[in-house]
């Protein structure tokens, strides 16, 4: 379901609007495994293990500068706490689903050779995009 006004499409599985030109998890698996419209819940256990083992020999960094795995460990714990925050037997389906691939994202990063130069680089991208102080002011009076 596209909503044309704000150039966003609505994801029903999960019940949140992204924007058209921003990179998601279930894009990301698509172009990684080359399917067209995967999801990362709906992955079968070989094929979440084909798609970390790719990403773990890759050198792969996400436009903000991390790790593509340390993006994807975020986004996905992002989607999990969405999950859990709803009722239903289908939520707690999807939330142990997300819980499931946060334990396989982990397992792949502790068998990543060089971990602490990729962490290394995310931090120096972070220092790079910290902003300076705005030097702004509020001020609140009672009526």
């Amino acid at each position: 379901m596209k909503n044309k006004s704000r150039n966003s499409l609505y994801d029903e599985q999960e019940g949140v609007f992204t924007l058209e030109d921003e990179i998601s998890v279930n894009w990301l698996v698509s172009q990684v495994l080359q399917q067209k419209d995967a999801k990362i819940t709906k992955l079968s256990n070989e094929d979440l293990q084909k798609l970390l083992t790719m990403l773990s020999q890759s050198e792969l960094r996400m436009p903000d500068g991390q790790y593509c795995l340390f993006w994807m460990k975020a986004k996905i714990k992002e989607k999990k706490e969405m999950a859990e925050s709803r009722l239903g037997e289908n939520w707690s389906k999807v939330s142990s689903r997300f819980r499931y691939i946060l334990e396989q994202i982990d397992q792949s990063i502790i068998g990543i050779d060089n971990l602490k130069e990729k962490m290394l680089i995310i931090r120096e991208e972070i220092k790079k995009k910290t902003h300076d102080k705005n030097n702004m002011e509020s001020h609140f009076e009672p009526l």
